[in-house]
C-alpha cells in the first residue's frame, strides 16, 4: 500500500535552510504536503522532524518540544548576527579565564532566564521578520523573551572557545546565550557552531540523511507512522463499526473503546486507533482512567482535538 502520511528524522547539513529541506522532500519523495516543527539556521546541523501528508496536522502538537543542541562558543570578539555567519562588530582580548570561573558565569544562564532575540532573526515587527528589516539597514528596536534552559553542560573546554552541550525550550536562540554570556564575562562571544541533536523524544542519532532519502526505494524504511510522533501518548483503539462516527465527529462514547493503554488522569491527550494501526483522531479524556470501568456505554469520555484519518478511510 502506497505510504502517504507519516514522519521522517532528518539530519540536516549546513548550508540549508529548513524550507530548503522540505522543497528537497517534496521533490525527492514526490509528496506534496510536507512540513517541519522548528527551524534551524542555514549554518547550523542536525535534527529535523519532518511531517508527510496527514503528518502536517500534528505540527501544533509538536512544536512546542524541548530540544538539545551541541554548540560551540567563540569568545574575545561579537557579531552583528551573534553567531559566525555575520559580521564582526567588537574584538577584545579575552584574556585568561579558568573552568572554574567560566562555570560561575554558566550558572547564571541555568533555569527560567530573559534573552534578547537577535537582529537578525525570523521575529517580526509589524509583520515583517527582523532579518528583513536588519539587511535594508533599518534599525531594529531588540526585544526579549523569556526561556528555559533546563541544563547546560561543558563538553570541551579551551578558552577562549568553549563546546556545550545545552537542554533548552522551544524558542531558545542559542546565539544569545553566546551573545549574553560574552557580555556577562566582559570579552562578548559569538555562535561559531551548532549541531541540534534532539527535539523532545526524538534523537539525531535515529535521523537520516538527504543523501540517504535519494537513494532509499521502500518508504517504508525511512517514514515512520504517525502514532510515533507522539510516542508518549496513550493509545485507545476504536471497534471497527464506530471509525464513522469518529471521523464525523460525534460525541466520543464508552462503547467506540476496544483495547487502551491510558493509565493517566483526566486531560492526557490521547490518540484513537482506527484500521492498521493509523491515527483516527486526537482526544482529550475528561476522566482519570480508573474511572473509564465504571462508565455506561453512552457516557461521553472526552473531547476531541482534532481529526486525522491517516487510514484516509472513505477516500
Amino acid at each position: 500500500m502506497e505510504i502517504r502520511d507519516g514522519i521522517i528524522l532528518v539530519d540536516k547539513p549546513a548550508g540549508m535552510t529548513s524550507h530548503d529541506v522540505v522543497n528537497y522532500i517534496r521533490r525527492t519523495l514526490k509528496f506534496k504536503r510536507v512540513g517541519h516543527t522548528g527551524i534551524l539556521d542555514p549554518g547550523a546541523t542536525g535534527l529535523l522532524v519532518m511531517l508527510l501528508g496527514k503528518g502536517t496536522l500534528f505540527s501544533s502538537f509538536l512544536v512546542d518540544m524541548s530540544k538539545r543542541y551541541i554548540s560551540r562558543f567563540e569568545f574575545g570578539a561579537t557579531t552583528d548576527t551573534y553567531d559566525s555567519d555575520g559580521k564582526i562588530l567588537t574584538e577584545t582580548d579575552p584574556g585568561e579565564l579558568t573552568r572554574d570561573e567560566f562555570e560561575s558565569h554558566l550558572s547564571r544562564f541555568i533555569g527560567e532566564i530573559e534573552q534578547t532575540v537577535p537582529p537578525y532573526s525570523a521575529a517580526k515587527k509589524d509583520g515583517v521578520p527582523f532579518y528583513k528589516l536588519a539587511r535594508k539597514g533599518k534599525e531594529v528596536t531588540l526585544r526579549h523573551k523569556v526561556v528555559t534552559i533546563k541544563d547546560i553542560k561543558i563538553i570541551e573546554f579551551k578558552w577562549p572557545e568553549v563546546a556545550l552541550d545545552i537542554q533548552c525550550s522551544t524558542g531558545t536562540y542559542v546565539r544569545s546565550i553566546a551573545y549574553e554570556l560574552g557580555q556577562n564575562i566582559g570579552c562578548g562571544a559569538y555562535l561559531k557552531k551548532l549541531r541540534r541533536t534532539e527535539i523532545g523524544p526524538f534523537s539525531v542519532s535515529s535521523a537520516i540523511t538527504l543523501d540517504e532519502i535519494a537513494k532509499v526505494r521502500d518508504l517504508s524504511e525511512i517514514i515512520r507512522p504517525l502514532k510515533q510522533a507522539l510516542p508518549s501518548n496513550p493509545l485507545i483503539r476504536i471497534k471497527p463499526q464506530y471509525y464513522g462516527d469518529i471521523l464525523n465527529g460525534r460525541p466520543f462514547c464508552k462503547k467506540y473503546v476496544g483495547e487502551f493503554d491510558y493509565n493517566g488522569d483526566g486531560g492526557i491527550m490521547s490518540l484513537l486507533m482506527g484500521p492498521d494501526d493509523k491515527v483516527l483522531a486526537l482526544a482529550r479524556l475528561n476522566m482519570h482512567w480508573r474511572a473509564i470501568a465504571s462508565l455506561g456505554p453512552s457516557e461521553i469520555m472526552g473531547t476531541y482535538v482534532r481529526v486525522i484519518n491517516e487510514g484516509h478511510i472513505g477516500s
